[in-house]
């Protein structure tokens, strides 16, 4: 019986572990995923605009027009919003936003 018991708790503690490794995995490739994002951008000089927002304009148009690449729109999108306090997309013709912009150094 006492063999039975000490099997199992080698089993759970195999499992538990198991589970400890797969997380600490899973946050390193979290970090390198957000190191490798910031890199993107070390090589370029970070400014400011303020743009008026004109009728039809959205989040998405001013990204695809400013950020640095069509993949990066969604990043340029959130950070737009972080910037200028947003919690919506939604933004209001004749209203000013302040647009990052990134330059080669």
């Amino acid at each position: 019986m006492k063999i039975r018991n000490f099997k199992r708790l080698v089993n759970i503690n195999y499992i538990m572990l198991s589970i400890v490794i797969f997380f600490i995995i899973i946050f390193l490739s979290i970090c390198i995923l957000n190191k490798a994002k910031a890199d993107a951008y070390s090589n370029f000089e970070k400014s400011f605009i303020s743009i008026e927002i004109e009728e039809g304009d959205t989040l998405s148009s001013i990204a695809e027009e400013y950020a640095l690449t069509p993949s990066q729109v969604s990043d340029y999108i959130n950070e737009i919003k972080n910037i200028n306090n947003l919690k919506s997309d939604n933004i209001h013709t004749g209203c000013y936003l302040l647009i990052p912009l990134y330059t080669c150094d």
